[in-house]
């Protein structure tokens, strides 16, 4: 991506423009023609300005420049316009048009870019990457139309307004807002806006006769799109009965087909115009053994529906999905899985994710809203969210002091539940289990504070992931003749996957999850048994609980349950999380003092 971006010169320059305005016009036939006009502050220096488009579906035509004084405007002769296809692993159907823009004039340049898709007339931003003055779009639609739309994050904008009239022939609508500055990023170029917050107007233009029905629509018009691309061949047919052969369970079926599409099939993301949006035949995808999301989804709901269980696809968006797809437009989804029913239960079924676990929720979609297509109507479906409880993380650590070498030594076992094994299990699943020890040594020397972890061994389970191993701890007791020291900062950290001490706005932590931590530190001589020492915090769906006991004048607990009911770090629980984080720091840095007992 960086590499083609950089060819073409100039384009993540901070371009000033005054103002840009986009009046689009859908035609009778459901085209549209979008006429772009561009207005250019007076700049030092000359610029290179990006047009972006599908060339499968979209034509670029009349550019022109004009040099303006006030509101007179002189045309000037076009120089330099670069063009250049954009090659991506992912994207290859895009072309870029980079049209030098004169300095020391105000410039307006102006293109139209006409499209044979209405549908792909999904979204209106409203940020840019350069500095925008007034950003504002005219639609004009045939009374034949209706306009249905959405628009995410109005609130940080500082300007907004939108009107509409209509005529006896057609509606215009009036939208003009002071867009939100954005750091530069290049998949913005092709509509790809991954993990931002930033506002954005979904739109879609459907038949009079779908009046307030813009789901059913979206639901109609995506179904006759797939059709021809569903049904299997002979050859197909008798790979699956081969696969379920004597198996009549539609749970069995399920798992059997469901395992065998994620482990035989390589996903290979490729976007080509419709393609993008559109799967491959079912039969092409057998044969080559590989697709992106909408491919693998498509032939495992057709699988699925020829051994007699009722299947559909279903459009969504992942966490890092610029909006939730709970609005029926192209813009508001960037994944496809399957859907199968059994006993009237929805289970949720993503070839893409090589260790989900069918009925249980998808995690890149836990809490988002899916689209399900189908040959009656559309629907939406939310997806339930993993509990806390159902990704428990237990540690047991029984460890032995001796004061002679300062050490604590012992073993720990870990036992992960639910799904929030995943990002080990997704290392293990990549790499062969001798490096993934390996790589699971480190990982947990960092998560006990850089002790020395030895004789690992890792179990893995349908539904859980265990660890066990031997510890070394160093440098955790001080004797003073009188009183023992013993510092704890070798507990684990609260949030494994993320090393850092102070959370950022935006960090994605996979999923909600209940941490329990329980240590037994056996002494090398009696001790004074204390009155347990505790502390708790508490925020929304978020809370630490600590104690630190003398279970006898032998041995000391030190125990924490940490539960976090969030997925990301947001705004709403950023500053609890941090002071939880803090809190947990200062308290496992001071020393526990343990009184000797007395002769």
């Amino acid at each position: 991506m960086f590499v083609i971006l950089c060819n073409v010169k100039g384009l993540t320059q901070n371009i000033q423009l005054k103002s840009r305005l986009e009046k689009i016009e859908i035609q009778e036939d459901a085209t549209f023609i979008n006429e772009v006009t561009v207005i250019f502050k007076r700049s030092d220096e000359p610029r290179l300005y990006p047009i972006f488009y599908d060339t499968e579906l979209e034509q670029i035509s009349n550019i022109r420049l004009f040099s303006k004084k006030g509101k007179r405007l002189k045309k000037l002769p076009l120089k330099n316009i670069y063009e250049e296809d954009v090659k991506l692993d992912y994207i290859t159907s895009k072309m870029v048009k980079s049209v030098t823009i004169p300095a020391d004039k105000e410039i307006q340049l102006t293109y139209s870019v006409s499209c044979k898709e209405l549908m792909y007339f999904s979204s209106l931003p409203f940020f840019s990457n350069n500095t925008i003055d007034t950003l504002q779009y005219q639609i004009k639609i045939p009374k034949k139309f209706e306009l249905a739309h959405n628009t995410i994050y109005k609130d940080s904008l500082s300007f907004y307004a939108i009107d509409s009239t209509k005529t006896a022939t057609n509606a215009l609508w009036n939208i003009k807002v002071s867009p939100k500055k954005v750091q530069p990023d290049p998949l913005q170029f092709f509509g790809i806006y991954k993990n931002m917050k930033v506002p954005l107007m979904r739109t879609i233009v459907m038949p009079h006769s779908y009046k307030n029905r813009p789901t059913d629509y979206f639901n109609d018009w995506y179904f006759k799109r797939i059709t021809p691309k569903k049904g299997l061949n002979v050859f197909v047919k008798h790979k699956i009965d081969e696969l379920t052969i004597n198996v009549t369970d539609p749970l069995e079926l399920i798992n059997i087909i469901y395992n065998y599409v994620k482990s035989n099939f390589k996903y290979v993301a490729i976007e080509i115009g419709m393609g993008a949006f559109i799967p491959s035949p079912t039969n092409e995808v057998f044969v080559n053994k590989q697709g992106d999301c909408k491919d693998l989804s498509n032939f495992l709901t057709e699988a699925l529906k020829y051994k007699g269980i009722k299947s559909d696809i279903a459009l969504a968006a992942t966490f890092d999905h610029i909006s939730d797809c709970d609005f029926p437009s192209l813009s508001s989804a960037n994944h496809v899985i399957s859907i199968a029913y059994i006993n009237g239960e929805t289970i949720l079924l993503d070839p893409t994710d090589s260790i989900h676990l069918e009925g249980t929720p998808v995690q890149s979609l836990q809490g988002r809203t899916i689209l399900i297509i189908n040959n009656e109507r559309g629907s939406f479906y939310p997806v339930k969210r993993f509990t806390p409880q159902q990704n428990k993380i237990c540690y047991q650590l029984n460890l032995k002091m001796d004061s002679n070498d300062m050490l604590l030594k012992g073993k720990f076992d870990i036992d992960y539940n639910g799904i929030s094994s995943n990002y080990l299990r997704r290392a293990l699943k990549s790499e062969g289990k001798k490096e993934f020890v390996c790589f699971a040594e480190i990982f947990y020397e960092k998560v006990f504070g850089n002790q020395s972890i030895s004789d690992l061994t890792v179990t893995n389970e349908s539904k859980k992931l265990h660890f066990e191993g031997n510890i070394s701890i160093n440098g955790k007791t001080v004797n003073d003749g009188q009183n023992k020291y013993l510092f704890i900062d070798f507990l684990p950290r609260l949030i494994e996957t993320e090393s850092r001490e102070t959370l950022i706005e935006g960090t994605y932590l996979e999923s909600p999850f209940h941490k329990k931590v329980r240590a037994k530190i056996k002494m090398d001589e009696p001790i004074e048994v204390f009155k347990p020492i505790k502390y708790t915090y508490q925020g929304e769906e978020i809370s630490l609980q600590v104690t630190i006991r003398a279970i006898s004048d032998s041995e000391v607990q030190c125990n924490y349950d940490f539960i976090f009911d969030h997925i990301f770090i947001e705004k709403e629980n950023i500053d609890k999380a941090n002071e939880i984080l803090k809190s947990f720091k200062k308290i496992i840095n001071e020393p526990i003092v343990l009184k000797k007992q007395k002769n």
